[in-house]
């Protein structure tokens, strides 16, 4: 019901008491100023709020803190599959003639995410890559790919344990050790262009089959182990680490979205509306799916007679019922940001101080295994009605760690079974005369 249709019965409950009216003299908060009126208060949740679906075209993935590795299967999303591009530095080492090569591995650092089941076996490749990492416009995306040997050198099936251990230890085969290690010994390599045009970087790849997609810091290296005979013919261990080029090191999120709901979403200006998705809209990290709330009869709170201010508002939204459990989580915040119609970002929601606003979860229903997020819309909805963007502005709900995670969201739309549970819009109005 949009608030053009609703106001009569509005004026009509106001008449009868049940939305406050301040007929005495009050001191009324009303933008940055305290006026005494006479004034009307009027609580709305009757206004239409529109949602829906939609996906980027490709989201920067350069610089991030973490690095993505893994797949598994969604029956909402489908198939999600993250692999990550690793180019390392060139660490200038010196190594004595008499030393002997062992071996070499790359150690991948757990930095604590993971997503899915973690239970079951995973297996994940390593790869030299044959193209040279690098990007014309400074930016790698979640869509960006380099062609890499199609024989793995190294190759791994682990049960994971991303909170209880600090790394996982993947061992690379000797052929691509003994080279490396034989051409820094003999200084064929002696800086870092000749090290970068002989081992341009790794792919790491995992199995289609996985069930989890984990988190490895970009303090993760690659290191190499070589002993050295001492004057009483011990021997001793050295190791030369090559670490992270994290300015050329980032992760590539494919999805396959066979069967699912999102097969249409073929361009970033597409969307994908609740009613046409089983009543919900959803947000998937790291693919660049994102939800979009449109509130499209704003200006028509304007038909209230009198000179009005907004005091409060705030959209409620909420997980559609057991699709947050303890494998697929939903996080206790969401991204907020202004869009327009085509999904292009004019920033982060702020409110009238300039400070960022988060949606919040405000209650958790163990019964019904639902959880809704409150996010405070009051400098929003002042921007639609004085027309700074008109038309052209809705909300943007991303998941945290938009850019660096695989977290998954399904909200209710507007059309939830339960009213406690819809997508909708909670306003105070007040009406004031000087």
């Amino acid at each position: 019901m949009t608030i053009k249709t609703a106001l009569p019965a509005l004026l009509f409950f106001l008449t009868l008491g049940i939305v406050i009216s301040c007929a005495e003299e009050d001191l009324t908060p009303v933008g940055e100023d305290w006026i005494t009126v006479d004034t009307k208060i009027y609580f709305i949740d009757s206004m239409t709020v529109q949602s829906s679906t939609f996906k980027f075209d490709s989201i920067a993935v350069s610089n991030t803190s973490r690095l993505l590795v893994g797949a598994y299967s969604d029956p909402v999303f489908g198939q999600v599959k993250a692999k990550s591009f690793m180019q390392f530095a060139y660490p200038f080492p010196s190594i004595n003639d008499e030393a002997v090569y062992d071996s070499i591995a790359l150690i991948l650092k757990y930095d604590n995410y993971f997503y899915n089941d973690t239970t079951q076996t995973q297996t994940i490749s390593v790869y030299n890559l044959l193209d040279d990492v690098k990007t014309d416009d400074g930016f790698f995306y979640n869509t960006t790919d380099f062609e890499a040997d199609t024989t793995p050198i190294g190759t791994t099936t682990f049960k994971p344990y991303p909170s209880k251990e600090d790394s996982l230890h993947v061992t690379i085969n000797n052929v691509f050790g003994t080279d490396l290690y034989e051409k820094l010994r003999d200084n064929e390599i002696t800086n870092s262009d000749e090290f970068l045009n002989a081992y341009k970087g790794l792919m790491i790849d995992p199995d289609t089959n996985n069930t989890s997609v984990l988190g490895f810091a970009t303090s993760s290296y690659l290191r190499l182990y070589y002993s050295l005979e001492d004057e009483v013919e011990n021997e001793e261990s050295e190791t030369i680490d090559f670490t992270l080029n994290t300015t050329n090191s980032f992760h590539n999120i494919t999805t396959d979205y066979s069967g699912t709901n999102f097969n249409t979403l073929d361009s970033q200006e597409t969307q994908l509306l609740s009613a046409d998705a089983d009543e919900a809209s959803y947000a998937q990290s790291g693919a660049g799916m994102a939800t979009r709330i449109d509130i499209p009869f704003m200006e028509t709170i304007n038909d209230i007679p009198g000179n009005g201010s907004i005091l409060d508002a705030n959209i409620k939204i909420s997980i559609k019922q057991n699709t947050s459990t303890e494998n697929l989580y939903t996080n206790d915040a969401i991204n907020v940001y202004l869009i327009d119609r085509k999904g292009d970002s004019y920033g982060v929601l702020t409110d009238a101080s300039g400070e960022t606003v988060y949606g919040l979860l405000e209650s958790i229903d163990e019964e019904f295994k639902t959880l809704t997020y409150t996010i405070p819309v009051t400098n929003f909805l002042n921007l639609k009605l004085d027309q700074t963007y008109g038309d052209n502005l809705y909300l943007g709900i991303y998941g945290q760690d938009f850019n660096q995670s695989v977290d998954r969201y399904i909200f209710n739309g507007d059309q939830a079974d339960s009213s406690n549970l819809k997508l909708k819009l909670e306003l105070t109005y007040a009406i004031y005369e000087d």
